[in-house]
């Protein structure tokens, strides 16, 4: 019997004989989840040339599924909301904001109802609340952000264009970006209290308040975690960006996942997840609902 490993070297070969290598899609290491059941399900979902989809193993880091080639999984993109996490992180751990800090609304013109009002860090984080996020920019500031970002390894480890949008894209005038690699990594650093901050260790309290914030729903003994996002991802806004990205833990499993859609008609945030949630639980990632 052909083992994996040779299986996915000749399909390698096959794929490069053939010039068709655009997407590779393969499971390294995949104890409770049905790989293939995955991939074929991520194909009319949200699949194509622009997707990535990466899956890490909490603890160790190790890989346990990629769909996506590496160019496209290692392709720079801008972190839109999913900077959220980071700056609430950074924010606590400076001692910045509190978890229970008020921001007051200054009566600006908002569009959405939820975004006329006081607001703290939850409320903020639950509804994306823009006016919050450059407030809590402004407070941390370049010189802290780029200590912190530099000391965690995230993305080119500084506050790189507008100083109020910078993790926005292009067409926000920011100029900060991630791969859906170093996004999973990132993440696993994170639930794993590996982030530094200089020569010091992220704060514990600081951690445990975002984990909680990123807590998205609980299924019996298991807790999803996540992300989602949406920006522009170059500056004339001629093609789009969605982000989801998370946590699986289980009794059976922890994992760290990262995916994006980058292009012209790329699906938002919300909606990778709201595609991608059923398939989880149908490959044995997620307990039904």
């Amino acid at each position: 019997m052909t083992s994996p490993r040779l299986a996915l070297v000749a399909a390698a070969v096959a794929c490069l004989a053939l010039g068709a290598c655009e997407r590779i899609q393969h499971l390294i290491h995949g104890p409770g989840f049905d790989a293939q059941a995955l991939d074929s399900a991520l194909d009319p979902a949200i699949g194509g040339p622009d997707t990535c989809v990466v899956i890490l193993d909490t603890r160790s880091g190790e890989e346990l599924y990629r769909y996506g080639d590496h160019a496209v999984c290692n392709r720079p993109l801008a972190p839109c909301a999913t900077f959220n996490a980071p700056m609430a992180l950074i924010g606590l751990d400076s001692g910045v904001i509190t978890p229970a800090m008020v921001f007051p609304y200054d009566g600006s013109v908002q569009p959405s109802a939820e975004w006329r009002r006081d607001t703290d860090l939850a409320t903020a984080y639950r509804w994306d609340t823009p006016w919050w996020w450059r407030k809590l920019a402004q407070l941390i500031g370049p010189f802290r952000f780029g200590e912190a970002l530099s000391a965690m390894g995230y993305g080119q480890g500084q506050p790189l264009g507008d100083p109020l949008a910078f993790w926005q894209g292009p067409a926000a005038g920011g100029g900060l970006f991630i791969s859906t690699n170093r996004q999973a990594d990132f993440l696993r650093r994170l639930y794993g209290v590996q982030l530094f901050v200089g020569k010091n260790k992220v704060s514990l309290p600081a951690v445990l308040a975002v984990e909680s914030l990123m807590v998205e729903e609980k299924r019996g003994d298991t807790t999803l975690s996540g992300l989602v996002a949406s920006c522009p991802s170059i500056a004339d806004n001629s093609r789009n960006l969605g982000w989801w990205v998370g946590r699986i833990q289980g009794p059976r499993r922890d994992v760290i996942f990262a995916m994006s859609i980058e292009g012209q008609n790329a699906l938002p945030g919300m909606e990778i997840r709201t595609r991608v949630t059923p398939i989880l639980a149908q490959v044995g990632l997620l307990p039904p609902a």
